[in-house]
């Protein structure tokens, strides 16, 4: 499922989608963050932590700026991802990006996708947006490999997003 999600945002990149590509990469780091937790729930502590932890430069493109977490933060609020909650309160459930996050399960196969490195592509116009793309793919893969595919939260939430109807 989240590798399903994953490539859905990479094929969006390679086709220069970048208004599609960008709100469902910024939605990643709440996704993480939630599903690392019992509660589902997101916030914006949740999220700025899970950056700086996980979001850091590529050892292979090591020409590419990495976004810190606060401007991560920035522009997923731009695009509608704000989930402050207030003072002492429970993290806000992410219900948007778990739902896409879960709907890449539900869709049928795409149509093929072209294979090449997401850094040999260059707009300068929307640099910025490939590049926090980039690291949010880059961060998500370490994140899964190095952490979550053996930590036992985010499997049962990843299982119970499987099922949910």
């Amino acid at each position: 499922m989240l590798e399903s999600y994953l490539g859905d945002v990479e094929y969006l990149l390679r086709e220069g989608l970048w208004s599609e590509a960008e709100p469902l990469a910024l939605a990643l780091p709440h996704i993480c963050a939630a599903l690392s937790h019992v509660d589902l729930g997101s916030s914006r502590e949740r999220f700025l932590e899970w950056c700086e932890a996980w979001v850091r430069p590529s050892k292979a493109d090591t020409s590419m700026s990495v976004p810190q977490a606060a401007d991560l933060y920035r522009l997923a609020v731009e695009h509608g991802a704000d989930l402050e909650s207030p003072p002492g309160a429970a993290p806000v459930v992410p219900v948007r990006p778990l739902r896409q996050l879960r709907l890449r399960r539900l869709s049928r196969a795409a149509p093929a996708r072209r294979r090449g490195a997401l850094t040999e592509l260059r707009d300068l116009h929307c640099e910025p947006t490939r590049e926090a793309c980039v690291a949010l793919l880059g961060a998500v893969r370490r994140w899964y490999s190095d952490w979550a595919a053996r930590d036992g939260t985010v499997q049962l939430n990843l299982a119970r997003l499987a099922v949910l109807r």
